[in-house]
């Protein structure tokens, strides 16, 4: 898979050094659906290659099961049937917590959307990299983290997710297909809701 993968990404190069650079230009406004998909492919390419992370595209994405603030056990695999953002955070983090508005709109944007037959829907399963619960908690009503998933062990750094992740620097993001497989790393906004557009019911 990562062969293929990296075959494309070579092939398109042109193209993915343009997508890459998303955040500064206009361009993806003209690009066509199997050039947002290299985009994703070349993103997450990058990611990995600079991270080390032990969770790559391609690859079944390993499960979590961690407690919400009330103490239930929540479990990644759960959700099988959805396409998921995990998203790896904290209240601390000033970057993750300037991106959550962003990630409420796009929640929001899906929550009641018709999928194809075999999706079940779009949500977030948020892990944090917190160790004060009371700040955690705070964080997420603050910022109007409306999707039920928030997980966290108080951690921090050494939290079992994350070393599970070989999560290094947040906030770091995984698009998960329904099948459970990891399809982007960090991927942007735009290209999350055109995988997303793609798999509506038409």
């Amino acid at each position: 898979m990562a062969l293929r993968v990296l075959n494309l990404v070579k092939k398109f190069e042109w193209h993915s050094i343009c997508l890459l650079n998303l955040s500064k230009t206009l361009y993806i406004r003209s690009m066509t659906t199997q050039l947002l998909k290299i985009a994703v492919l070349a993103i997450s390419i990058v990611a990995f290659a600079n991270t080390g992370q032990a969770q790559a595209v391609g690859k079944k994405a390993a499960d979590l099961a961690f407690p919400d603030p009330q103490g239930n056990i929540i479990k990644l695999s759960d959700l099988k049937g959805h396409y998921v953002l995990l998203d790896f955070w904290a209240s601390w983090c000033g970057p993750c917590r300037m991106k959550n508005p962003q990630f409420v709109e796009l929640y929001q944007q899906y929550e009641k959307a018709k999928f194809q037959k075999g999706i079940k829907g779009f949500t977030f399963y948020s892990y944090s990299l917190d160790k004060s619960k009371e700040a955690w908690v705070a964080a997420i009503a603050k910022d109007k983290l409306i999707w039920p998933y928030h997980t966290s062990d108080l951690k921090g750094w050494q939290a079992d997710g994350a070393v599970l992740y070989g999560v290094n620097s947040i906030p770091r993001t995984y698009l998960i297909d329904p099948e459970g497989f990891i399809i982007a790393v960090n991927p942007p906004n735009q290209l999350v809701q055109q995988i997303l557009n793609d798999a509506l019911a038409k």
